[in-house]
């Protein structure tokens, strides 16, 4: 006999995304492009399960952070930037 389980396509979590002022890099979930955040911080509703920050430069998405996003729960990354090279603090 095969079972099959059927994830809860109602499952979801938040990511808040918060950057320093000025940032302006195109930024990434997966291979959907969010809007930067105009006051630092923005809060998406997003799929439950394993998500990559990217942020594109010169064309090239270039990932920045993975992390897992869970049900019912806000992960917030702050995205910083280090040496000129961008870096991610996830907190959950």
């Amino acid at each position: 006999m095969l079972l099959l389980a059927a994830c809860n396509e109602n499952s979801v979590g938040y990511v808040e995304i918060r950057t320093f002022p000025g940032f302006s890099g195109p930024l990434y979930l997966n291979s959907a492009k969010i809007d930067t955040p105009h006051d630092g911080s923005a809060i998406l509703q997003r799929s439950i399960g394993k998500t990559t920050l990217g942020l594109e430069r010169n064309g090239i998405l270039l990932p920045v952070c993975e992390f897992n996003v869970r049900t019912n729960r806000i992960i917030t990354v702050t995205v910083l930037v280090i040496d000129r090279l961008p870096r991610c603090d996830v907190q959950n």
